[in-house]
């Protein structure tokens, strides 16, 4: 009988023992005998909450080791074998893994991360290209390698009666580049042209389906020549205010500033004078001008690309559920449940985060004409992974995994766009 008593208690137990006991729970005031190891009411762990800093340090370790573990776990499933973590999650082999939300939050926060991150380099890259910094000034630079908006020579030159009087308008449209719609960036393409080589004229005429005659040669140089060094281009996304003249850059910046904050009112006068129908839509559009006009700057690119990148987090955190509705519709004569749909959906996006994030952060030491390759690639791979899992989780033939997969992957790509558009589209409007 002594032995009975005496044996040695659970883990839980043993894990109290180096603390000192209390008589009343702090938590709730509930009374607490020297045997209770957690309060019978709330089962708050019984020990003294006046701990030594060595114990806040075991505690912590111990944590994140038990974490680790289960982290590893998870991670050696995904990366080896393709839907397991999922298959056993839903056998009920549970304590092995990390749960799928939590798991899901970890990923998705390192990915949103390197996501935004990602944005920066690229546009810091693509300011520096345009600033002239980069060492590689070759023909790609000046046409190719810029990420603006194509502006064609005629644009550059914006005079029509200048181009006719020469008999150069038809060419000076086939003849384009691409760059920044503001003054810097328009005044460093118009440098960048004025100092082309004969090889790189010679390219130019060949992009634009031009023989390399001498005489389309002469007239390409007379176009230069007519390119002023400062050009000025009417670019915006949105309304041109097409009734409103500016003298100067200054004056038409402070107009878009008042134009932000005017009253519906004001905004609706401003709307029908342009023959638009005032609406909430259109009301936004208009007080964004100023920002959708300059959206190639990079203070407000930079603002654009991170208010979408957060408007990306609400988009894919809804795709989940939605994905597990057409996994409960295609795989319905399985007899599952919502929720172990709503599982693997957790699990394959969790997944593809993880990827990309192992891709992005790559993306930082490899050369950058490889990225968009490698990103592709990527993709290719997701597709491959998603299309394994549906076969270890609903352990269906291959033939009908391989239909369902291609619907599915229809389906997704379809609501998918829809959202992005949507997020790119309130991006727009709200950065």
């Amino acid at each position: 009988m002594w032995l009975l008593i005496h044996q040695p208690q659970p883990s839980n137990q043993a894990m109290s023992n180096h603390h000192n006991k209390l008589t009343v729970c702090p938590n709730c005031g509930t009374d607490l005998g020297p045997e209770d190891n957690f309060c019978p009411n709330c089962g708050q762990e019984n020990h003294e909450v006046k701990l030594p800093l060595g114990h806040i340090f075991y505690e912590f370790a111990e944590s994140i080791t038990h974490f680790d573990n289960k982290l590893w776990n998870s991670l050696k499933a995904i990366f080896t074998r393709p839907g397991k973590m999922t298959a056993e999650f839903l056998e009920g082999k549970r304590a092995r893994y990390v749960p799928p939300a939590r798991l899901y939050v970890f990923v998705s926060v390192i990915f949103f991360f390197l996501i935004g991150k990602f944005a920066d380099h690229q546009l810091e890259e693509r300011i520096r290209r345009m600033n002239g910094i980069s060492t590689d000034q070759t023909e790609a630079d000046t046409t190719d390698r810029d990420t603006g908006i194509k502006i064609d020579l005629e644009g550059l030159i914006n005079n029509d009666s200048l181009l006719d009087s020469h008999g150069l308008h038809k060419i000076a449209t086939r003849i384009d580049f691409n760059t920044l719609v503001d003054s810097v960036g328009l005044a460093r393409t118009s440098r960048r042209i004025k100092r082309l080589q004969p090889y790189q004229l010679d390219s130019l005429l060949t992009k634009a389906n031009l023989t390399l005659a001498d005489s389309n040669r002469a007239k390409l140089r007379e176009l230069i020549e007519l390119v002023p060094a400062n050009p000025k281009v009417s670019f915006s996304f949105g309304p041109t205010l097409s009734t409103k003249e500016f003298k100067t850059d200054a004056e038409r910046e402070e107009y878009e500033e008042k134009l932000s904050h005017m009253p519906d009112a004001q905004i609706d006068s401003l709307i029908r004078a342009e023959g638009d129908t005032p609406n909430w839509f259109m009301r936004k559009l208009y007080r964004r001008q100023g920002k959708l006009a300059h959206l190639g700057k990079g203070e407000n690119t930079e603002k654009f690309l991170h208010a979408s990148t957060k408007n990306l987090s609400v988009v894919m955190f809804v795709l989940m559920p939605f994905v597990a509705v057409l996994l409960l519709l295609i795989y319905f004569r399985r007899g599952r449940y919502y929720y172990e749909h709503l599982i693997f959906s957790v699990h394959i996006h969790t997944v593809l985060f993880l990827i990309f994030s192992v891709v992005l952060l790559s993306t930082y030491y490899v050369n950058p004409t490889v990225t968009t390759s490698i990103l592709g690639w990527t993709l290719w791979v997701c597709w491959l992974y998603f299309l394994l899992s549906l076969k270890r989780v609903y352990q269906q033939s291959w033939g009908k995994t391989i239909l369902k997969f291609l619907l599915l992957s229809v389906m997704y790509w379809f609501v998918a766009t829809i959202f992005l558009i949507g997020s790119f589209g309130v991006g727009l409007l709200t950065f």
